[in-house]
Formats: C-alpha cells, sequence, structure tokens
C-alpha cells in the first residue's frame, strides 16, 4: 500500500530532527549507499522490498536528499518533495491495479522538460511492479536515456513482472524486511509507546512496517482491524451481522475518504499561497489536482483493502487454532480466546479457503470491482 497523508507527515516530522537519512530505519547500510549516490545520482533506480519494508517512504527521502544539496528535511524544499508537491518530483500511482499506457507516456514527455527550481526532475513510480507489459516497453527508451537532469525511480514489491530490459537498466537497491527490534525501537520512539504495546503491535502487523505505523498512527486502522477480529470471533454471525459489518467498513472507508479531502483542502490552500508567481506553478497545480482525486479514490479502496488483509489474519489464526494450535502462537492475543472459540465451528481447511478468499478480494479491488459487492461477498461465506 500507497504512505498515508498521516504517514508522510510523520516522515517529514522524523526527518526533520536529524536529516533525511534518519527516515532510513532498520537500513543503515541501504542509506549510506544513497546518500553517497544523491551527491551525483546516475538512474535509474529499483527500490524493492517485501511489503512494509520501507522502500516507498524511502524514495522520496531519496528524492529530497537529490533536490535538496543539504539533505537536511527541515527546509521547505524537502518537506514539499516528500508531500508530493514539488514542481520537480513526479509522483505517479497506479490507477486501478495498473498504469495506463497514457499516463506513463505523458510522464515520458514530461521528463523533456528542464528542471523549474532544482538541478534535477525526479520520477517516482510507486508499486511498479504493476505496470503491464507494453506499457513498460513505452518507459524502456525514457530509462535507456533518461538525460543528465532526470532521475527515474521505480518502487516494486517484487521484480518478478519486470522485463528483462527493465532490469537491466536500473540500479537494484534492495530493502530486506525490517527487524523485529528496530520496529520495535521505532513505535517506541515514535509513538512514546510501551514495550508490551509496541510488541502488541508488532506481533498483530507480522513484521509489515506500514501496517505497523497505521496500527499505532491511525484510530481508522484499529477500527478496522477490530472489526475484522470481532465478526471472526463470532461464533455463526447472522446474514444481520455479516451484512451489518459490511456497511459498518463502507462507511469507515467513507469517512476516511473525506477526512484525506480536508487535508487535500489545506494542503492546497497554504500551498497556492506560497507558489504564487512561480514559475511553472499553474501546470504543477493542475497535477497536483488530478493527483488529489487518484489519491482520494485509493485512500478509500485502501481503507477496504485494509479490512481485508486484518481479515485475512483473522482466517489464519482460526485456521491454525483449528488445527490444534496455541493460542499463543496467533497474530490476535487480544483476541485469541475469542478466536479459539470461533475456531472449532469450522474445519481448519474452511479457514484456509477464506485466507484464499481475501487475497482473491482485494486484488478484485485493486481491479477495480465494487468494494461493496466485494466485502459483502465475502463475508457472506461465513453463512
Amino acid at each position: 500500500m500507497i504512505p498515508s497523508t498521516g504517514q508522510a507527515q510523520q516522515v517529514t516530522e522524523d526527518v526533520q530532527r536529524s536529516g533525511v537519512w534518519s527516515g532510513f530505519v532498520g537500513h543503515t547500510r541501504t542509506a549510506r549507499i544513497l546518500q553517497s549516490a544523491a551527491r551525483r545520482p546516475t538512474g535509474p533506480y529499483l527500490f524493492v522490498g517485501a511489503p512494509g519494508a520501507g522502500h516507498k517512504s524511502a524514495a522520496r527521502l531519496f528524492a529530497a536528499a537529490v533536490i535538496c544539496p543539504e539533505a537536511c528535511g527541515v527546509c521547505n524544499v524537502c518537506s514539499r518533495v516528500i508531500r508530493g508537491i514539488h514542481p520537480d518530483v513526479a509522483i505517479f500511482q497506479p490507477e486501478g491495479y495498473t498504469y495506463p499506457v497514457e499516463v506513463l507516456r505523458a510522464g515520458v514527455v514530461s521528463a523533456a522538460q528542464t528542471p523549474i527550481e532544482a538541478s534535477h526532475r525526479v520520477f517516482i513510480l510507486e508499486e511498479a511492479d504493476r505496470i503491464t507489459e507494453r506499457s513498460q516497453n513505452a518507459l524502456l527508451k525514457a530509462l535507456e536515456e533518461p538525460g543528465p537532469s532526470v532521475l527515474w525511480i521505480l518502487v516494486a514489491d517484487s521484480v518478478h513482472n519486470f522485463l528483462p530490459t527493465i532490469l537491466s537498466r536500473c540500479q537494484m537497491i534492495d530493502f530486506p524486511p525490517i527487524t523485529e527490534e528496530a520496529l520495535l525501537n521505532l513505535l517506541e520512539s515514535r509513538f512514546a509507546l510501551g514495550r508490551r504495546e509496541a510488541a502488541a503491535i508488532v506481533q498483530a502487523s507480522r513484521g509489515d512496517m506500514d501496517a505497523a505505523i497505521r496500527l499505532a498512527e491511525q484510530p481508522l486502522a484499529r477500527e478496522l482491524r477490530h472489526r475484522a477480529l470481532a465478526i471472526c470471533s463470532t461464533r455463526n454471525p447472522s446474514l444481520t451481522e455479516l451484512l451489518a459489518a459490511a456497511d459498518g467498513v463502507l462507511g469507515l472507508a467513507a469517512e476516511a475518504r473525506k477526512a484525506a479531502e480536508s487535508i487535500q483542502a489545506e494542503e492546497i490552500s497554504k500551498w497556492s499561497g506560497q507558489s504564487s508567481g512561480l514559475r511553472g506553478a499553474g501546470p504543477l497545480q493542475k497535477r497536483i489536482a488530478s493527483s488529489n482525486k487518484r489519491t482520494l479514490r485509493r485512500v478509500e479502496s485502501d481503507a477496504v483493502v485494509d479490512f481485508l488483509t486484518w481479515l485475512g489474519a483473522a482466517f489464519r489464526d482460526l485456521a491454525l487454532l483449528s488445527a490444534g494450535g496455541e493460542t499463543t502462537d496467533v497474530t490476535s492475543p487480544d483476541f485469541a480466546e475469542d478466536l479459539l472459540e470461533s475456531a472449532t465451528s469450522r474445519p481448519a481447511r474452511f479457514w484456509v479457503e477464506m485466507v484464499e478468499v481475501c487475497l482473491e478480494a482485494q486484488l478484485a479491488i485493486r481491479s477495480n470491482s465494487s468494494a461493496g459487492l466485494v466485502v459483502e461477498s465475502v463475508l457472506l461465506r461465513l453463512l
């Protein structure tokens, strides 16, 4: 998943304390490599890591280091890069499951333009492993001959979907999973959590740094997880209960969209005052407005995907318990006893199948299926 507005703000606050490179939590060696590369970037780069490894936020931090000579994290330049509103940094995200080829072609055309403020133009393609083969071919020429002032950064969870020609032109930067100890320290220092509370979040998120941060930071994430576990802790839920649960999740997703819309409006108002009269302000404002619309759609669908992720984790716990596993081995110890009672209502095979159903449902939502119908279809299988 992409970093939330709140996460981007938190990254900004972190780097303000001790520079851009402090944002590379658990990746000290990678930070040293990129710190040297930022002085004279010779991309394109491909940042690869497991979900939640921190490579998505690292791309923005590296872009800030390239644009800001001091990589300070405290200046207006660094802040705008991380928040995605710098005129020389374009951040692309999938529309639905993949990227329309027209979007990438427009990015390639834009890369031919000279920088507006900085010495470089940086193009970040988040979730780049979702780019289809046809669209990758549209990128190939730009990656082969990027120009001295253009830097491409592709961010991906896996390299398997890339053409060999794309991989051969990128410098791969690996982001291994963050260690449990590093994640514990992050949660304790950033959110002032006690060791026990931080450990519970690490266990629930299964080492996924992005998920752990959302749980520590966002009431929405905690509520989505609670609702998923509540459903799974109910032995033989009724049709009424399941439909009400689906409606509740969609309501939370709508609230997330409204909150993001409010933050965007405030951000645009602030940015408009700062950018008045600057070269390129008009086109940038249009680009930000278009990006904001896509972000709002993603915020809503991401909330539903988050729910399905927690639901799948709960089904995994139910499968474990149904097969005779110990309550100490579940990812949700705060619901262990309730899950144990519910687990015995079905064989382990059923719960394993429900894990697969949740994975398929997440893919369906990313492919622009109706979130409401998807959630209802998943929950109604519990009948």
